[in-house]
């Protein structure tokens, strides 16, 4: 099977986003040396996750809006398949969160390796501002590590879940609406989110089962998108 066609478009991706994916790694680097500092980097992730993952969206956006034009009716002049633009797009998303990953890992070794060099002391909180979260989650017993593991697979789990109502919408009902397509991810991501948390409190599920269940079901829901949104794109005419 030839990907050459894949890969193009998904250079043309990246080339076209590297604005975006520079704003969003100077954010989280920004956010890094913070966490590193104040020693809060178990919540680095959401941080690192939800800046990438939201320019990916931003900049596919942006790239979208070439939709009705002159480039739109080249790309199909190419050897190009519809669902191949539509993979690329999905892929590109992915392969941002694989940066905030790595990046993540990056942030929390050092972290670890300078407060064993007794540099920083990790995940104390020592930020005034963040005295209550600190104070909430010793309530519940969890340490740095766990705050790390369970901050990480709810951002994993936000990140692909936005990912999954976004671009059904974006070439569906909301085609050529960007804001209205924005605000319909961050309800809809809400709504989803707080509907896993009460399904999770009514099967009485541990926290582990529930960070669980708010990974599985965005896994889920990101497939179905996918092939909801080839079939979208499929009977889009330029």
């Amino acid at each position: 099977m030839n990907r050459q066609p894949l890969k193009g478009l998904l250079l043309f991706s990246m080339f076209s986003a590297k604005g975006h994916i520079l704003m969003a790694f100077s954010i989280s680097l920004m956010g890094a040396i913070f966490s590193l500092i104040f020693g809060t980097t178990p919540m680095f992730s959401f941080i690192a996750i939800t800046f990438f993952s939201t320019f990916s969206l931003i900049s596919n956006a942006s790239e979208m809006k070439m939709d009705g034009t002159k480039w739109a009716k080249f790309q199909l002049s190419m050897p190009v398949k519809r669902r191949d633009t539509i993979t690329a797009r999905y892929i590109f998303y992915i392969l941002l969160t694989i940066v905030a990953l790595i990046m993540t890992g990056i942030v929390e070794s050092l972290a670890h390796l300078f407060a064993y060099l007794n540099i920083i002391s990790y995940g104390t909180f020592s930020l005034g501002g963040i005295g209550p979260i600190k104070t909430l989650l010793d309530a519940m017993a969890m340490t740095p590590i766990q705050i790390s593991y369970y901050v990480l697979l709810f951002s994993i789990g936000s990140a692909l879940l936005s990912c999954a109502i976004y671009y059904p919408l974006a070439y569906g009902i909301f085609k050529g609406k960007e804001e209205l397509t924005a605000l319909a991810v961050l309800v809809g991501n809400v709504l989803i989110t707080f509907g896993l948390l009460w399904l999770a409190h009514r099967l009485d599920f541990s926290l582990s089962q529930t960070v669980g269940l708010g990974v599985i079901i965005p896994i889920l829901l990101l497939i179905l998108s996918y092939f909801l949104t080839v079939k979208i794109y499929q009977k889009i005419d330029v």
